[in-house]
């Protein structure tokens, strides 16, 4: 570890005191998340949701429920106007698809909030949510996306011009020469499984509109200042009069990374009754009415060469994007964005692509790690095993054979995208070499204890640093996206960094206090953090896809830099200098050369604050140490690489997994700990999708497995030791060459599934999966297969 290059302070101070990065309100014993904090005078709300995945509302009939002697006040549609959230990215053939606070003349899927209920309690809440009366009329059901995308299918949204709200089609090179070309031509149709982010912590939200007008809004989420804008957009109220406050929050994954009609519908009431609010959602609300994600059918075709050089892909992405577009980041965050990580780490320039995002009657889809693209590396990726099975190559050597090369970049994508660094082969022949890859490919895969071993590779290529262009080149032209953040000396010469960033686990508070302790040249010790307040941070789009450490770092980078100069300035005056000379390290500033002439961050900081006879003079500097700054960085891409290696009981199709190993080139990484976290957690998910995770909604749009009995995830029994490594080209194009590690694994790992699956089926012939995730049932389906075919 210590080979790898870091910021300093990376391992010293990781385990810093509660006291230094929890939340004031934290420190006032008050509270921790959402659902600790409670309010004098609080009462809170339950919802009423539909039973029904898509009907006419006939009727609704309060009476009893208005009736029951605790029944504050009940709010539906008619009272917030039928108010709603648009998603619209004013780009292509995209059709708006505004998703409303609450049903009102139909619902579109199981889940859907028809009415809120005020009460005391919760408990009181749900039982008058019962009173409620509500007659359906029932529609046809919209379940399968291919029948949806068909002329004359039952439409979602009659506003809406077919079920198909966004489309887009895109071409490069020779796509039709490619094919002609190729010695075999691989056709697969991939199904990915519909699943949650299904953070530790559910959703949150409590409203208080105050005395004074203003409103304080806690909410459990990723985005702390769009949401008070957009609270103020949609509901009308003066943006500078509202607060939002993300309090410690128990894991976002990019799905508490929308806002939400909770979000909307809590303010409206606070504001209507002047009294706090609170909602805290229960996992099966979670399950039904949180965002989802990675459903995706795409039919993908590889074109090939029989020395395995990859000519050109085609590939038609289905989205089934669920009801509504989420705002802000909407369905097309499957399909679209997915298809334009299509050519990962290979060099080819011939490919074509479809992308479809169709309504369909369940909850909606949006962000969750990895996004899109899990599901098109995936259909790829098994595009490529195939390949590799009949054309008899090993899988590795494909890659090595069609690797950017070293000295290829910055190197344009198939798909447009600027890949500004990287090294993947040495990514990968590390991960080869920890994982004794060659070694057991070559030997049997049948084991004495009569289960098949398989062992599987996969590699990936990751936009970071999600600034408006990356956004760009991952489908998003119409969108702008940076951060800010505020770096402050006071005159005792600690330091303020008040940050655009919220960390829900990601340990932001400890990276930005590094960053701006080894810019600054004072101790960590001495930096505090303040983030997820939008009364005392400093506006920024929150923390998700993988900016964090790079945008948030980069912001701190050039404030602190500014507030660097400037005491530098200040100290060659008082210290007659020669501001070029001086060297600040650990709190102290140094002479070059005369270790004896020295002064400290504080006594120079009182000098700058309150000594106007030994400061310069205020013409010269201003006598503030504080400093603002905007980054918006260029695109830059990560890289990395995961080896698995399973068992596989043909009797039963149950895998076990023996060992995973991960290579990630994240650039210079600020601390190698958290970032090794990010490694970690990224590869439990990618366990999810690849072997356990699926909503299973069924024909009449009923979610079947709303609960954790039936919702598979993996836990601490099913994830074996991980071993990490890293390898290390900084970014050239972003301050301080960082790049970002947020969504890696779910860019490959189960991709290394796939391929292990593939290899340990290897004795029955060429068998891939087709579908995540890969239970027994779909083992033992590819083993019947092969057995017919005998």
């Amino acid at each position: 570890m210590s080979s790898v290059p870091r910021m300093k302070g990376a391992t010293k101070h990781i385990g810093i005191s509660r006291k230094r990065t929890e939340d004031p309100l934290i420190l006032m014993g008050k509270a921790k998340y959402v659902d600790d904090i409670s309010l004098p005078g609080q009462v809170e709300v339950a919802f009423l949701r539909s039973s029904h995945a898509h009907a006419d509302i006939t009727r609704v009939n309060l009476a009893k429920a208005k009736a029951h002697p605790d029944c504050i006040k009940i709010v539906t549609a008619a009272e917030m106007d039928g108010g709603s959230v648009t998603y619209s990215d004013h780009q292509g053939n995209l059709q708006p698809v505004a998703t409303p606070f609450f049903a009102g003349e139909k619902v579109r899927f199981v889940g859907e909030i028809i009415a809120a209920v005020v009460a005391p309690t919760r408990y009181i809440a749900e039982d008058i949510v019962d009173l409620i009366e509500v007659e359906y009329d029932p529609l046809p059901v919209i379940f399968d996306v291919e029948e949806a995308m068909k002329p004359g299918a039952e439409l979602v949204h009659e506003e809406i011009l077919g079920n198909v709200f966004f489309s887009n089609i895109f071409n490069k090179g020779d796509i039709n020469k490619a094919f002609r070309e190729a010695d075999l031509i691989v056709r697969e149709t991939i199904n990915t499984g519909r699943t949650s982010a299904a953070p530790m912590e559910t959703r949150g939200v409590i409203a208080h509109w105050e005395w004074d007008d203003t409103l304080t809004v806690w909410s459990s989420t990723q985005t702390p200042y769009p949401l008070r804008t957009n609270i103020a957009r949609f509901l009308h109220f003066p943006e500078q009069n509202i607060r939002v406050i993300a309090p410690q929050v128990g894991g976002g994954f990019g799905q508490k990374a929308h806002l939400f009609p909770e979000e909307f519908i809590l303010p409206w009431i606070s504001k209507d009754i002047r009294k706090p609010v609170k909602w805290i959602e229960d996992r099966r609300e979670h399950m039904l009415a949180a965002a989802q994600a990675k459903q995706q059918t795409l039919h993908i075709e590889l074109a090939i060469k029989k020395d395995g050089t990859i000519l050109g892909l085609k590939n038609k992405a289905i989205g089934d994007c669920g009801a509504y577009s989420m705002f802000p980041w909407g369905g097309i965050i499957e399909p679209a964005v997915g298809n334009t990580g299509l050519p990962g780490a290979f060099n080819f320039q011939n490919i074509q692509y479809e992308s479809f995002a169709v309504l369909t009657n369940k909850m909606c889809t949006s962000a969750y790690r990895g996004v899109g693209w899990s599901a098109a590396v995936f259909a790829r990726e098994m595009a490529v095993t195939k390949a590799a099975l009949l054309l008899k190559i090993d899988i590795a050597d494909i890659y090595y054979r069609n690797f950017i090369k070293k000295d290829e970049f910055p190197f344009l994508s198939a798909t447009n995208q600027t890949y500004d660094s990287g090294d993947y082969h040495q990514v990968l022949d590390k991960c080869l070499e920890m994982s004794d890859y060659r070694k057991l490919k070559a030997q049997p895969r049948l084991l004495k204890n009569g289960r098949l071993r398989g062992i599987g590779i996969s590699f990936f290529v990751e936009p970071t640093a999600w600034g408006s262009r990356v956004a760009e080149e991952s489908g998003y032209r119409g969108i702008t996206t940076h951060d800010s953040a505020t770096v402050e000396m006071d005159p005792t010469g600690t330091v303020t960094v008040k940050s655009g960033q919220f960390g829900h686990g990601q340990g932001t508070k400890t990276t930005m206090a590094q960053v701006a302790a080894e810019t600054l040249g004072v101790r960590f010790e001495d930096v505090r953090v303040l983030e997820g307040d939008t009364a005392t941070g400093s506006y920024g789009m929150g923390t998700f896809a993988s900016r964090s450490g790079v945008i948030g770092g980069g912001t701190v980078i050039r404030a602190a830099t500014d507030v660097r100069n400037k005491l530098l300035k200040i100290a060659a005056h008082v210290m007659e200098a020669n501001a070029a000379d001086l060297i600040i390290d650990e709190g102290v500033v140094y002479v070059k050369g005369s270790p004896d002439r020295h002064m400290t961050v504080r006594e120079l900081a009182h000098i700058t604050y309150f000594d106007r006879f030994r400061r310069p003079n205020t013409d010269e500097v201003e006598p503030i140490l504080s400093s603002k700054r905007h980054y918006d960085p260029p695109e830059t891409y990560a890289n990395g690489s995961h080896c698995v290696v399973i068992e596989l009981d043909p009797q039963t199709g149950k895998i076990d997994i023996t060992r995973i190993v991960a290579v990630e080139d994240c650039g210079v990484m600020i601390n190698p700990q958290i970032v090794e976290g990010q490694m970690r957690g990224g590869i439990g998910q990618g366990i999810g999708m690849a072997l356990l995770e699926s909503l299973e909604y069924d024909k009449n749009g009923q979610l079947n497995n709303a609960s954790f009995m039936d919702f598979l995830m993996p836990n601490a029994c099913t994830l074996p030791d991980i071993d990490c490594a890293h390898i290390v080209t900084p970014s050239p194009v972003t301050d301080g060459g960082f790049k970002g590690c947020g969504e890696a694994a779910m860019l490959s790992v189960h991709c290394a599934f796939g391929n292990a699956v593939a290899d340990a089926l290897s004795v029955y012939g060429v068998l891939v999966p087709t579908s995540t995730p890969i239970g027994p049932q779909q083992v033992m389906n590819l083993i019947g297969s092969a057995n017919e075919q005998r």
